[in-house]
């Protein structure tokens, strides 16, 4: 029996939480999560994504934000990936669909009951930008459905678009996939 040669690994295809119908920055939305004008102090989570009966072991997650001002230089934005294997029950607080998160305004709280779903934070840079991308970090699901909450703690709203044509905020799911060459 021949051992293989080596083992590459291939990009999937991605899946792209954003404004409904957004097109900013050439990632256009596959799944919505409404960023737009996200007050500082809030958070929201997006609809559920089903990655497929048999998903992949290891998933490249990018998040990117744009604010109306630039940020504070060292302030956050926390995203958290949560998952479910049958896309109903899920961990305190998610729906599975676009909406506030929490609704009672206690997402500190909240937060704790995701520690396990914590996946960065992405630190606001003092350069004055608007636009804020974080380097990607490699995930693994627990789950086929995976749903976003992105908590702003930027000190600034997210940008408030007059339409979601231009949004560029996202969160960028990419699948690795390991493929055996010989």
């Amino acid at each position: 029996m021949a051992l293989p040669d080596y083992i590459v690994e291939e990009f999937g295809t991605a899946v792209i939480w954003g404004e409904s119908g957004a097109t900013g920055i050439s990632l256009t939305v596959t799944k919505t999560l409404s960023l737009d004008a996200l007050a500082d102090g809030s958070a929201r989570m997006g609809a559920s994504a089903d990655l497929g009966a048999t998903w992949e072991m290891e998933y490249l997650v990018y998040l990117i934000v744009e604010t109306g001002t630039a940020p504070t230089a060292g302030n956050t934005v926390d995203l958290y990936l949560a998952c479910s294997h049958d896309n109903t029950n899920w961990p305190p607080g998610i729906t599975g669909s676009d909406g506030a998160w929490p609704a009672d305004g206690n997402e500190d709280e909240w937060a704790r009951q995701l520690a396990s779903a914590y996946v960065m934070s992405l630190f606001a840079t003092n350069d004055g930008t608007t636009v804020q991308m974080q380097n990607p970090v490699r995930w693994r699901p627990t789950g086929r459905y995976v749903v976003p909450v992105v908590d702003n703690n930027l000190g600034q709203a997210f940008r408030d678009e007059a339409t979601a044509s231009n949004n560029d905020s996202r969160v960028v799911l990419i699948p690795i996939k390991k493929k055996i060459v010989d």
